[in-house]
């Protein structure tokens, strides 16, 4: 899950089946696949099909705030996150659309459950039948060294379903195997518990004769059998990949960036809690696998080590100075000058960044995946990425922008502003001649962050009286031009964890004032000003509200709170910080109130914001809200593989959030853009990620060539 104004993923037959789909949980149903060139009247239907893209210039991407860290581990924004994503990857990569993840850095994986036995033996493979947990004498029907391989399908010589075996192509081995075969959009897993071979070996042993664990829970009630599914995976790193300094790319990388994120002092804790139950990571004795254990069941553990795991050049670092110091390290790290010039191994490198103007990256000639045969890589073109250079333009203004992006100093706005989306003059003919006008939903919410720990909002009904006293009809009306959808709970409002059964929290300033007064807040001076007994004290009912500059809008929409609020007798002061400052005080939850928008996942785990984990060690529960339900639903979540049921209990925690108002929800919304007409192969894709500028390139050839105009 990503901040986006702050921050920063089967049952098996006992027979050989026909091929089968590769199982989405129906999570597919939710997303609407997107149209290239959807917004740009000018594209013919013929041009779209039979697009012919072509590389070369710039693509000047306007950008509302200086980038604050390159290090993809340090970051605290999504400006931050849409540069360094172009120049980092993972071992693993989704489609946005059907949310199946493919080979990237580590062209094949593996995965597997672990078992123990009560005489302590661990063993690797796949539980074919779990039994029942609460029957001792029920039967448990183990594989061991059975596992679930996957592989990209250009990469398959031979397939064979009625026989159940995959053959590798002689460049990965050539190696066959033979098991339960299952197709996806882009990859063939295997699941080799279904191998006649492998099975001579199975354990048929009872839930009684294996040792238990204690899931997240705690309590000594929770004591369960110990099969943890999906628990051990094997990473397969793709040889020939080099870092942008020319150095080879190996596992020892990506086994270094698993250590650094599990460095408590290193300011990650937002990412660390993905993948806090992964208690080891090595590199195995061919030097190109890293093999990751988990201490339970999670059911992103693959999407959070393949996808979380940002791989670090661990020749840049050189952590082996510190002579195993982890906090010497971790100091140096989190001031280490990489966060200003960085080394990826992605399409783009790092050229140039001048410090509150523009930062720039170029295509790396070398990029592992544009050396690869057509068709070998999915979803990757060799001649991407088309565009010889990104230049991110800050440009902090509305006004500016607009300006810019008409006289063509900027190729693209993302972050356009909706009332510029509805001005007359960004409606003419003239405009839309020259410039697309896009708009797609954002898979973001937005909210007003109460911060808990402070004793003025430790009372439910004071928080639930603040959210009474927001008039988001106006400020959607007034301010968003009608572009945003009221929100009542954490989960994308179009996804199966939202409860829509919620009602919205109305605005009501009287029956908001006749809570307060019950909550115990008074006019006892006669000022204008509230107050409550705190802890033996009088308090004024005082609030500073932090918004940043990088969305001109957040002010109107503050000065309109502000008002509403101050008729209630709250005194509030509106705090205005440059955008890197007010990441910080976010993170250090320096702040009363403050507007937040975080990014969304369709299928999501809560525990990054929600769970009362994260409040310490600048987790990413910055409104340090703390429910005992809440935490125990959150990690139920973490251990259910049953989506139907994983969404229902997401439906509960967005309930007690409803019900708590440990935040005010204010709204979904439509994103608007404005980016060239002449610009191709412009796709806005149902995802939290940036926009994949890789995909873009000029129609014009005079801009392929780089000139202006």
């Amino acid at each position: 899950m990503k901040l986006i104004d702050f921050r920063i993923f089967s049952v098996f037959a006992m027979v050989f089946p026909v091929a089968a789909a590769l199982a989405q949980s129906d999570i597919t149903d939710y997303i609407e696949p997107a149209v290239v060139d959807e917004f740009n009247l000018g594209v013919s239907d013929d041009e779209r099909t039979n697009a012919q893209p072509q590389r070369g210039g710039t693509l000047r991407v306007r950008t509302p705030a200086d980038v604050g860290d390159f290090n993809p581990v340090l970051q605290n924004s999504a400006f931050d996150r849409e540069v360094s994503l172009t120049m980092f990857e993972t071992v693993a990569t989704m489609d946005d659309e059907t949310q199946e993840y493919y080979p990237s850095l580590a062209w094949s994986w593996e995965t597997a459950d672990l078992l123990k036995l009560k005489d302590g033996e661990v063993q690797a493979g796949i539980a074919l039948e779990h039994g029942n947990e609460e029957d001792p004498a029920s039967t448990v029907v183990f594989v061991p060294n059975a596992r679930v391989h996957t592989f990209t399908k250009s990469d398959v010589e031979e397939l064979s379903v009625d026989e159940g075996t995959l053959t590798l192509r002689e460049q990965w081995g050539g190696n066959t195997y033979t098991g339960k075969i299952e197709e996806g959009h882009h990859v063939y897993r295997v699941n080799t518990a279904h191998d006649p071979v492998l099975q001579e070996n199975a354990l048929r042993i009872t839930i009684a004769d294996l040792d238990t664990w204690k899931d997240r829970r705690g309590s000594d009630e929770f004591f369960r059998p110990f099969i943890k599914k999906g628990c051990a995976l094997w990473f397969h790193i793709r040889p020939g990949v080099t870092w942008h300094d020319g150095h080879p790319f190996t596992g020892e990388d990506y086994l270094f960036a698993y250590d650094t994120l599990m460095n408590v002092d290193v300011e990650a804790q937002g990412l660390r809690s993905f993948i806090e139950d992964v208690t080891m990571a090595e590199l195995q004795n061919d030097g190109s696998t890293v093999h990751f254990r988990a201490r339970r069941p999670y059911f992103k553990q693959f999407e959070a080590v393949a996808g979380i795991i940002i791989p670090l050049p661990k020749h840049v670092f050189e952590p082996e100075k510190f002579g195993g110091d982890t906090k010497a390290f971790a100091d140096a790290f989190n001031e280490h000058p990489f966060s200003r010039k960085p080394i990826g191994t992605g399409p783009y490198k790092f050229a140039k960044w001048e410090p509150g103007t523009r930062t720039i990256v170029e295509r790396y000639d070398d990029y592992w995946a544009s050396k690869r045969p057509a068709g070998t890589v999915p979803l990757w073109r060799p001649e991407q990425p088309y565009m010889d250079r990104i230049s991110y333009e800050v440009i902090i203004e509305k006004s500016v922008s607009l300006k810019e992006l008409e006289k063509g100093s900027v190729d693209v706005d993302p972050d356009v502003e909706p009332a510029q989306f509805n001005l007359a003059q960004t409606n003419t003919d003239d405009f839309v001649s020259r410039f697309v006008r896009a708009k797609y939903f954002h898979m973001l919410y937005t909210y007003i962050g109460i911060n808990n720990a402070r004793p003025i909002f430790q009372d439910r009904e004071t928080r639930r009286a603040l959210a009474m006293l927001i008039p988001r009809e106006r400020i959607n009306r007034d301010i968003l031009n009608g572009m945003s959808i009221p929100i009542t709970g954490p989960a994308w409002s179009r996804g199966p964890s939202y409860d829509k059964s919620v009602p919205q929290m109305e605005f009501d300033p009287r029956a908001a004032k006749r809570m307060l007064r019950r909550a115990g807040w008074l006019d006892r001076d006669g000022d204008g000003v509230i107050e409550k007994e705190i802890n033996g004290e009088v308090v004024p009912f005082e609030i500073e509200y932090l918004i940043h500059t990088a969305r001109d809008y957040h002010q109107k929409i503050a000065d309109i709170i502000k008002e509403e609020i101050e008729q209630a007798g709250i005194k509030l002061t509106i705090r205005k910080l440059e955008f890197n400052v007010f990441a910080e005080k976010a993170r250090d939850k320096e702040f009363d109130m403050i507007r937040f928008a975080w990014g969304q996942q369709v299928d999501p785990d809560f525990a990054q914001i929600w769970h009362s984990r994260q409040i310490a060690n600048k987790g990413d529960n910055f409104v340090s809200f703390s429910n005992v339900r809440a935490d125990e639903l959150i990690d139920g979540i973490r251990e259910e593989f049953d989506p139907a049921k994983r969404w229902e209990m997401g439906r509960e925690i967005h309930r007690i959030l409803a019900d708590e108002q440990p935040v005010i929800f204010l709204e979904g919304f439509y994103a608007p853009v404005f980016y060239d007409a002449r610009l191709r192969g412009v796709t806005f894709k149902p995802s939290q990620y940036p926009i994949r500028y890789y995909e873009w390139w000029w129609a014009d050839p005079k801009k392929r060539a780089g000139e202006s105009g």
